[in-house]
């Protein structure tokens, strides 16, 4: 999966929209996309590379994070609180995509509040 079509299903998937505050820094080297809600402007999740891995971290309650973080490529939220939020290495892990898109609607009825 590209960038751009992680981006496009958490768009489709969600009442969202992309933003990039983090990229007003020109010595900011990493293209971080924001992924939030369109009524309360909270970070859905939140889409970048590192080490040429394309990766998303996105909120879940803490017993399901724990539950996902059993297949390889989900760790706890790189950059985030670890307890609330998890990182998944989009096209490196062993995930199922049915479990991506239950993350990403947790995550967004997470954010609605």
């Amino acid at each position: 999966m590209t960038r751009n079509e992680l981006i496009q299903l958490l768009l489709h998937e969600t009442d969202s929209y992309e933003d990039y505050p983090f990229n007003k820094n020109k010595r900011e080297k990493t293209l971080w996309t924001v992924i939030k809600q369109k009524s309360t402007h909270k970070m859905i999740a939140l889409i970048f590379e590192k080490n040429g891995q394309l990766m998303i971290d996105l909120k879940l309650k803490p017993e399901h994070g724990d539950e996902v973080r059993i297949y390889d490529g989900v760790f706890p939220g790189y950059h985030m609180n670890k307890t609330h939020w998890n990182t998944v290495v989009v096209n490196n892990t062993t995930l199922p995509y049915d479990g991506l898109i239950k993350m990403i609607e947790e995550s967004n009825r997470l954010t609605k509040k």
